[in-house]
């Protein structure tokens, strides 16, 4: 990939566009410099780089009217992947340049915000194992992967979903905005950005044989389709672990929790987005 400055200069006219490249120097820096760009009312902020770079410009940007770009340059790029905006960055540029805007929702767990995808289970824990390492990308996902596949247990919970109180034994629990992990992986295939819910995916306790067995359908958005699935859409969900403290994963990145329950909740057109103009909302 050519160097962001060259990029800028060899595809944004001095003439025609006013650009500035800001550099994240900690965590969580990218959201004070969104907020910043959005409290001078810019009207582009790109977000450079992954799933977690993309959560963290966000953040700042929730509630403006400043536009929310994505110039993917991480390792999985889910949520680039689903917008079809994919990974060649002069491409995602010309969609920066003639996209669309979309109004979307956003979400939040214990009022941490995401747009992409968070959850519970064995992914979290994979996430957990993954974050500190230096094994990253691709590589460090499936790597962790196996590792956590030998050691994991299946976990029980208590879902409330807008009220309905349920238990289930769980592989593990997505709460979708959007459908795609990194990779391609597809989970909620069903899940839509503006549509005002959750999509909740159960993956319900069965063998780890049988995982490995169905997981191709991970990649032709067919996991609502496997009787391991269990689907729900709602405004407002809320999880309790039999076992504590629980590993939590949003939009790539990992925190655990030591006994509060997770309280998920959508945020409806709450962000503008910058998207392909093929892309059906």
């Amino acid at each position: 990939m050519q160097t962001l400055p060259v990029l800028v200069a060899k595809h944004f006219a001095k003439n025609a566009y006013e650009c500035v490249i800001k550099y994240t120097e900690y965590a969580g820096h990218a959201t004070v410099l969104a907020q910043e760009a959005a409290d001078a009312k810019i009207n582009l902020v790109v977000a450079v780089g992954g799933d977690g770079s993309i959560n963290e410009v966000a953040r700042g940007l929730i509630g403006s009217e400043t536009i929310l770009g994505i110039l993917p340059a991480g390792s999985g790029n889910g949520f680039s992947m689903h917008l079809g905006i994919g990974r060649n960055p002069e491409k995602a540029i010309e969609h920066l340049k003639n996209g669309k805007i979309l109004k979307m929702d956003t979400c939040c767990v214990n009022n941490i915000p995401f747009v992409n995808l968070a959850g519970v289970g064995f992914d979290a824990n994979v996430a957990r194992r993954i974050k500190g390492s230096t094994l990253r990308g691709f590589k460090g996902y499936l790597t962790y992967s196996l590792k956590e596949a030998i050691d994991y247990q299946m976990q029980d919970f208590e879902l409330e979903i807008d009220g309905q109180k349920i238990n289930r034994k769980c592989f593990s629990i997505a709460i979708a905005n959007a459908p795609m992990y990194g990779y391609g992986f597809v989970v909620a295939p069903s899940a839509k950005l503006n549509d005002g819910l959750l999509e909740v995916m159960i993956l319900k306790a069965a063998s780890k044989w049988r995982y490995i067995f169905e997981g191709w359908r991970f990649l032709n958005s067919s996991l609502n389709e496997s009787n391991l699935s269990e689907r729900f859409a709602a405004k407002k969900v809320v999880i309790r672990a039999k076992k504590m403290p629980l590993a939590v994963h949003f939009d790539g990145e990992s925190i655990l929790v030591e006994k509060e329950d997770l309280v998920f909740e959508i945020v409806e057109k709450s962000l503008r987005l910058m998207i392909p103009k093929t892309y059906l909302s």
